[in-house]
């Protein structure tokens, strides 16, 4: 490995959390400051969420539906979407919580030594060094603890006192040597709304963090609401945290699970410092080296990461977006693991009791952004949690869509949470109303299908897809010529100009863009299913005809893909959201070889639409340009994501770039960017959702080369047809791939001036001297 491709490192400690360095299991979430005088940790737990499960009764809403679309038939725009805003939108999603802080005061001045903190990915380690002292964190996936063992280069010269706290309503105890904190989550956390208790007087959440601190060569005191260790030669400090969460549609278990917190103290413990750290870091490098991405490096790259960042202004240094695929591999890890809730707005780690946007599950493009990596980048077993929570989300919004829509199937809007809401939002119909995310969510089943080929996992999931499909069906209007399409009907977030009155409208009466891709892919997926499962479906009775009516998205005058069902004028030219373009990335409803003419209407669509945005949005436009094979236009994009953020500085919550802990801004801070951006340049190096004319797999090697990558390596990347593949290439030529597959399946290799057939199988080929 390339250290500077896997390793951020600071000579300064974290001025703000935006500086911090992220540790995590998928569970327990850690951000670490490296302060040499008083150290700080922020600490989550992924099941702190305000709320308690609920249910809504939705009176009155389909009837108001139907007034809606009267409003849309007589062109009424404006009209009807703040007849949505206003009548039809009355509940919320709830947010995720903090759960506290761990602060270490070292004992007396810290001898004079050089400092430096770091953050190894291939270990998941975060290290500070300083006067003396090495204190090292990890967040154990096998002892389901946060661990930090600081060791004194003079021995019996460590020592610190610990204590805890936390932004919500807590206490703090000591109970036979463990600092404990006992917490209690609001019942209701969004907006700029806290309510601590129900009617019932009940708080929400209730959780534990609990520490315990072990000396080498030193002693152990408690009082005072803290632990002081002194004149030691190590220290290791083992934190364990649980909430009494016991499902989304459970009532919580009402109790501190102080039990279970001592379980995973006793355990750490009796495993001792070294075994803990093995069996962290071998557990750890099973997933992170399944794959790897190796650039060509500048002086720059020897630099600290901020610093790196800040010289790489002009022309990013290659290996900068190497270092952003492997971190957002390592986040992934750490964010969203079997048994874990999914990865939320900022994966797991929040500071604030009302963070931004709830730090919820937004499903118009950012829930399914974590995941985009999951299965090329090799770590599809992350997304478990996403699979369990679209199972849980699909009860829940069975009766969502009886009670809203009178629909068959299951429906889901574009917030949720950890009770797994799915009715529509409060706030604005441009983001509330959107009844499709379902649909959205289900292409994530169907890929994991072709990248994995495994077909118990298909079957067991149908029944989601199937759902998704009845309840698509069921949402379907027709207009006077008789084409189906979707009626209130969004592009989630963007607007157009009412043609009547000249107002902001965000509302359309015969489908947008998006919608009617979304369906048609729906109801292709689930006669592929289908198909692949051997299944004699009688929904494919109503889906085929359906799909011969459905609408197809319009061109414009200027050659540009229609985001509405007209032509009307773009309120946000430049918007943020390119939801009409899911034809192209992630989907491949439009590529050169099917639906040419809207593929090249779709380029034009996102050069109009520019390349600097958010974060996330920049990461989408990525991925687009690697679709349209422009590798110049990817480097311009990848320029403005790696635009340095000073967190201190005020900026537009709309202008993107980068913070100093890498950590993708909207600003403010979403993980989305972070977690989508390992997909995004492997489509520059790697693709796979093209067909020969005769059905086999194309795999598209070096597609879209940014220049300055004329050299490189990608190893452990995933392909459809359960392929992986090892990528070596000089010149900008292909110079080796090593390919291998689950089963033997037949694979066009096309590269720049090169074109081969091969039988990939378990057994691995490499293939060399293409040039």
């Amino acid at each position: 490995m390339t250290n500077g491709q896997h390793l951020l490192f600071y000579r300064n400690p974290a001025r703000c959390w935006e500086e911090a360095l992220p540790l995590g299991n998928g569970r327990i979430g850690a951000m670490v400051y490296g302060r040499a005088d008083e150290e700080l940790i922020e600490l989550n737990e992924d099941t702190l969420w305000g709320g308690r499960p609920r249910s809504f009764d939705g009176g009155g809403y389909f009837e108001q539906l139907g007034e809606a679309r009267r409003l849309l038939r007589e062109r009424r725009f404006a009209e009807a979407d703040e007849f949505i805003s206003s009548h039809m939108l009355h509940y919320d999603s709830e947010g995720y919580l903090p759960a506290g802080r761990l602060k270490l005061r070292f004992a007396g001045p810290l001898p004079d030594g050089e400092y430096r903190r770091e953050l190894e990915l291939s270990e998941a380690v975060a290290a500070t060094r300083t006067g003396g002292l090495l204190c090292e964190w990890f967040v154990s996936a096998p002892h389901q603890v946060l661990v930090m063992r600081c060791t004194a280069t003079v021995p019996g010269t460590a020592g610190f006192a610990l204590s805890l706290d936390s932004p919500l309503r807590h206490t703090v105890g000591i109970e036979a040597g463990d600092l404990f904190l006992n917490g209690v989550c609001p019942v209701h956390a969004r907006g700029d709304e806290i309510t601590e208790t129900d009617a019932e007087g009940r708080g929400g959440i209730r959780f534990e963090i609990r520490a315990r601190l072990l000396a080498e060569g030193g002693t152990v005191a408690a009082g005072a609401g803290a632990l002081t260790a002194s004149g030691a030669d190590s220290i290791l400090l083992l934190v364990a945290i649980r909430s009494d969460f016991r499902g989304w549609n459970r009532e919580p278990a009402g109790a501190f699970p102080a039990e279970a917190c001592r379980a995973d103290l006793d355990r750490a413990a009796a495993a001792g410092s070294d075994a803990l750290r093995r069996a962290h870091i071998e557990e750890h490098q099973l997933y992170y080296r399944r794959s790897s991405l190796e650039l060509p490096e500048d002086a720059a790259d020897a630099l600290p990461t901020d610093k790196r960042l800040a010289a790489g202004t002009g022309a990013p240094s290659p290996a900068l977006a190497a270092l952003l695929y492997n971190y957002g591999r390592y986040l992934l890890l750490a964010s969203s693991r079997p048994g874990t809730e999914p990865a939320n707005l900022q994966g797991i780690w929040n500071r604030h009791t009302l963070p931004p946007w709830g730090s919820n599950y937004t499903t118009n493009i950012n829930l399914e952004m974590n995941y985009w990596s999951a299965l090329p980048a090799n770590l599809a077993e992350c997304a478990e949690p996403l699979f369990r929570f679209l199972r849980e989300a699909a009860e829940a919004g069975k009766e969502t869509a009886e009670r809203l829509y009178h629909a068959r199937g299951w429906c889901l809007h574009h917030n949720s949470d950890l009770w797994r809401f799915t009715y529509p939002a409060t706030g604005q119909a441009r983001w509330a109303y959107w009844p499709v995310a379902g649909l959205w969510l289900c292409r994530h089943i169907c890929e994991y299908y072709r990248f994995t080929g495994n077909l118990e996992f298909l079957r067991e999931a149908y029944p989601l897809l199937r759902g998704s499909a009845a309840f698509a069906l069921d949402l379907l209007t027709g207009d006077e010529s008789g084409a189906l399409g979707t009626s209130p009907s969004t592009s989630p977030e963007n607007g157009f100009l009412d043609p009547e009155s000249g107002r902001t409208a965000t509302v359309c009466a015969r489908g947008s863009s998006m919608d009617l891709e979304l369906i048609r892919e729906c109801f292709l997926n689930l006669a592929e299913a289908a198909a692949e499962l051997g299944l004699d479906e009688p929904l494919l009775a109503e889906s085929e005809p359906a799909l011969a009516r459905l609408r197809r998205p319009g061109i414009g005058e200027a050659g540009q893909l229609l985001e509405y069902d007209e032509a009307y004028e773009e309120a946000e030219p430049h918007h943020r959201h390119l939801s009409h373009l899911y034809g192209v990335y992630p989907g491949e409803l439009f590529t050169p070889d099917c639906d040419p003419e809207r593929y090249e209407a779709a380029r034009i669509s996102l050069i109009r639409r520019g390349d600097r945005s958010t974060g996330w949005a920049m990461c989408w436009r990525l991925a687009l340009w690697a679709r349209f094979r422009d590798g110049g236009r990817a480097e311009a994009v990848l320029k403005e994501f790696l635009t340095p953020v000073d967190p201190a500085a005020e900026t537009s919550y709309q202008s993107g770039g980068i913070y100093p802990n890498l950590l993708s801004a909207h600003p403010p801070f979403q993980i989305d960017a972070n977690l989508g951006i390992p997909a995004a340049i492997a489509e520059l190096l790697v693709q796979s959702h093209r067909r020969s004319a005769d059905g086999t797999m194309i795999l598209d090697l070096l597609p879209a080369l940014p220049p300055g990558w004329e050299e490189g390596k990608l190893t452990g990347v995933r392909a459809r047809n359960g392929v992986t593949l090892d990528l070596a290439w000089k010149n900008s030529r292909v110079a080796a791939v090593r390919i291998r597959a689950a089963k033997p399946v037949k694979v066009e290799l096309n590269a720049p001036r090169f074109t081969r057939r091969v039988e990939a199988g378990p057994e691995a080929q490499f293939l060399t001297s293409y040039q």
